[in-house]
């Protein structure tokens, strides 16, 4: 699964949200802010999610892009059920609200907390540096092990900024991780696989 840039599928955006409605305030104690410190567990209350602005040529998706997290991800209720069909691992599921103007639309904010990474085995997988605001991509590159990886990330974002990412170009999992899960990598590589 990943985010397209074209604009007959998305519209005239990318991400497609990227700005909050007058009134909500994203870092009060129970806004979409207050997840980010949770990412190895969740929060004990429900986040209030009810002031997400879409601009009127952004056409509603499945999945709905936002610059906010690659960690939380935006989804109506077809891509929910979808979703809770299959093993997912540790997960929540907010409820969120799109506005197009004055119109709403109800969503879903998909947290999760990702472990699959340590299935990953660096050495045979390989990877190329991502601009996941155009869509540019750097050749083909190998690590060789989590903590390279790590560093690579971190040096590619501080040298290029946050919208640079590794993107797993083929992504060769370890013994022991069961085919049959969805597994998310997004929280190192910016990705969720299916």
């Amino acid at each position: 699964m990943s985010e397209s840039l074209d604009k007959k599928i998305i519209g005239c955006n990318f991400p497609q949200v990227h700005r909050f409605t007058q009134g909500y305030d994203p870092e009060a104690s129970n806004g979409l802010f207050s997840l980010y410190k949770y990412r190895e567990d969740f929060p004990d209350y429900i986040p209030n999610l009810d002031g997400f602005m879409i601009s009127s040529c952004t056409k509603l998706t499945d999945f709905i892009s936002s610059s906010f997290s690659h960690r939380l991800r935006i989804m109506n209720e077809r891509a929910k059920t979808i979703l809770e069909q299959h093993h997912l691992g540790s997960y929540r599921f907010y409820p969120l609200v799109l506005y197009k103007g004055k119109v709403k639309y109800d969503y879903y904010l998909f947290n999760f907390i990702s472990t699959y990474s340590d299935f990953v085995n660096y050495e045979k997988t390989s990877f190329q540096e991502y601009n996941i605001a155009n869509g540019e991509k750097s050749e083909v590159f190998f690590v060789k092990s989590r903590a390279d990886f790590l560093h690579k990330k971190s040096v590619i974002e501080h040298e290029k900024g946050i919208s640079w990412g590794i993107w797993g170009s083929e992504i060769v999992m370890s013994k022991g991780f069961d085919q049959n899960w969805i597994f998310l990598l997004s929280a190192y590589l910016m990705q969720i696989f299916m």
